[in-house]
């Protein structure tokens, strides 16, 4: 006898029901269910992905279900350092000069 995953014959039933179009859409909405049901997953996930660069601060927070300011306090307490890129000063005063009309 096939081993099967423990929810092959479920995810087969509801792909029989024709709720779901593919395995891929019952995963994604499986996946939705989680993170909705779980703050403490959603704020890992959002840290991972904030310290991957995956995405920026506003949106991580988004993600955790926090705004900003909470976020880069959890941030702070987990040592994770927020980098803040800017261009050079000297691009940024170029940039001024044009806005200005004085280059």
């Amino acid at each position: 006898m096939m081993q099967t995953s423990f929810a092959e014959p479920e995810i087969d039933a509801l792909l029989r029901t024709g709720l779901y179009q593919s395995r891929e859409e019952i995963i994604a909405d499986a996946f939705r269910n989680l993170l909705l049901n779980n703050k403490a997953l959603r704020l890992e996930l959002a840290i991972e992905l904030f310290r991957a660069d995956e995405v920026y601060l506003g949106r991580a927070a988004e993600i955790a279900g926090s705004d900003r300011w909470e976020f880069r306090e959890i941030l702070h307490e987990r040592h994770i350092p927020i980098v803040i890129e800017a261009e050079p000063a000297e691009a940024m005063d170029r940039d001024l000069a044009r806005f200005f009309g004085k280059e």
